[in-house]
């Protein structure tokens, strides 16, 4: 029995049809599956979160790895037919968002990860960023991520300084670890097919990102095309301070970083970025938004 018929048959044993409004998409490309595995590392000892299972085709593959898998599905019915089919298997299945709010996730994957983590998913794709940008942002980032993705978002995360699709997104990724782009997918390779090509996309981390930093880095490419005394200051940094001493200060903050302060923040390495953000928050010339504030 072909793939694609055999999640058929689990849908409408349980009176389900993909539905739009999740992004659903299921995966029918064994081969695909099985790379997503084998990125994954997943195997006896191995710890996998998965968003957006679906019928569970990359679930049971990662189960049969070995893998220790806990799952996170939206979609009540699907909730059903999973814990029908796969919880008795060994899944850990929680109904519900992956993400809590835009900054973080689901507290069910917050937990999972204070243990070494993989993320291993076939992502919807209206989450697929949020999600992946929150798991790489995480004191305990996963140390593999092996999703796919709509292949503009893949694009999108391994461009590079100069690249027209450079941005904050890919800045954050690559400040915090390294994303390749391992194939491209056709709308083929899911069931019902999408309209837009896909990607596989791997992730491995370097580094936790210091606090602060996804927020800093989004809140200065809103002037990505300005130079970097122009696009601080209009990003929030220096607040009350006159031109010249914004000037003053930024000079100062770049000769810390090592840069040149006639260069535009669009054209700063993820590397540079970091070096930049540490010596704004030493200076005190950066306070992330949303960290508490202390009243005295």
């Amino acid at each position: 029995m072909s793939l694609v018929q055999r999640i058929q048959d689990d849908l409408a044993a349980h009176g389900l049809a993909p539905l739009h409004r999740f992004g659903q998409n299921f995966m029918i490309d064994d081969r695909a599956l099985a790379a997503l595995v084998e990125l994954a590392e997943a195997g006896p000892g191995v710890r996998c979160a998965e968003v957006g299972p679906g019928t569970g085709v990359l679930t049971e593959r990662l189960l049969a790895a070995g893998a220790t898998v806990l799952a996170v599905e939206i979609d009540a019915g699907l909730h059903r037919l999973l814990t029908a089919k796969l919880v008795p298997l060994g899944l850990h299945l929680v109904h519900g968002d992956a993400l809590d709010g835009k900054q973080s996730l689901h507290p069910a994957l917050a937990a999972f990860a204070a243990e070494p983590w993989r993320l291993a998913s076939n992502l919807p794709y209206d989450v697929a960023l949020p999600v992946i940008l929150n798991a790489m942002a995480m004191p305990n980032p996963p140390a593999r991520i092996a999703v796919t993705v709509q292949r503009e978002a893949a694009q999108r995360l391994v461009s590079r300084p100069g690249d027209p699709a450079w941005g904050a997104t890919a800045c954050i990724a690559q400040a915090a670890g390294t994303p390749v782009l391992v194939r491209r997918l056709g709308p083929g390779s899911f069931f019902p097919p999408p309209r837009v090509d896909s990607a596989i996309l791997g992730w491995s981390p370097k580094r936790p990102l210091p606090p602060g930093f996804p927020g800093f880095v989004r809140a200065v490419f809103a002037y990505r095309r300005k130079v970097l005394p122009g696009a601080l200051r209009d990003a929030g940094c220096f607040a009350g301070a006159t031109t010249a001493e914004v000037r003053a200060a930024v000079d100062s903050a770049c000769r810390t970083a090592g840069l040149d302060p006639g260069r535009r923040l669009e054209d700063l390495a993820p590397d540079e970025m970091l070096a930049l953000h540490a010596a704004l928050t030493a200076a005190q010339a950066w306070a992330d938004p949303a960290a508490p504030h202390h009243s005295h």
